[in-house]
């Protein structure tokens, strides 16, 4: 997880997953594994969760790892261009593949909040990749209309369980991650809350 930040590992999780793009993109599979070792898989939203952010620790970086960053960027630039509408579809299927997938969360909020808690950090993280997605549709002009009540829903079930606090990940991202549009990323489970006492609909 996020909470002990390294843009090292980052770099080189981007690299890795920038080389596996052509195979990625026309494939069927949305999760494909590259690399070697406990390396995450490669998605359109893991790429870009590193994309982004590296981005923004740019000029920290010396002139090796900028020019990594840059291929790395070249390459996505470049494959989506060359598969515009694989592209596309990845996107949209992820954010759905992401929501759907916390609704297990869901289901262990209501049923314990120390559980609740002991999950959310990669809750957390499935809904950042799920929302780098949602800003990457925006800026190249993709209708996620079909999306946004799926997101709502999601939402809503979340800020059910969660009250507001510091940022959860390490400082080094929190410049990276405004509380808008990120607001969970500062909150976490409410260990006050009773789930038996509230109505049973969180959508």
């Amino acid at each position: 997880m996020a909470a002990n930040y390294s843009l090292a590992r980052d770099l080189h999780e981007l690299a890795c997953m920038g080389d596996g793009l052509g195979a990625y993109l026309p494939g069927n599979a949305l999760y494909m594994r590259v690399g070697a070792g406990n390396m995450p898989p490669l998605t359109a939203g893991a790429f870009l969760l590193r994309l982004r952010r590296l981005g923004h620790f740019r000029a920290r970086m010396n002139l090796s790892q900028q020019a990594a960053l840059d291929k790395a960027r070249a390459q996505h630039d470049a494959r989506r261009r060359e598969w515009s509408l694989h592209y596309e579809k990845k996107l949209k299927r992820e954010v759905g593949s992401r929501l759907r997938a916390m609704r297990a969360f869901f289901d262990e909020c209501a049923e314990s909040m120390r559980g609740c808690a002991a999950a959310y950090p990669a809750e957390a993280m499935r809904r950042t990749l799920a929302q780098e997605i949602l800003i990457a549709m925006d800026d190249l002009g993709y209708d996620k209309g079909d999306l946004m009540p799926a997101v709502h829903q999601s939402d809503r079930a979340l800020r059910r369980y969660v009250r507001v606090g510091a940022f959860i990940w390490s400082p080094k991202l929190e410049a990276v991650y405004p509380r808008d549009p990120f607001w969970w990323l500062y909150a976490r489970p409410d260990a006050t809350f009773d789930p038996k006492s509230a109505p049973a609909d969180a959508g």
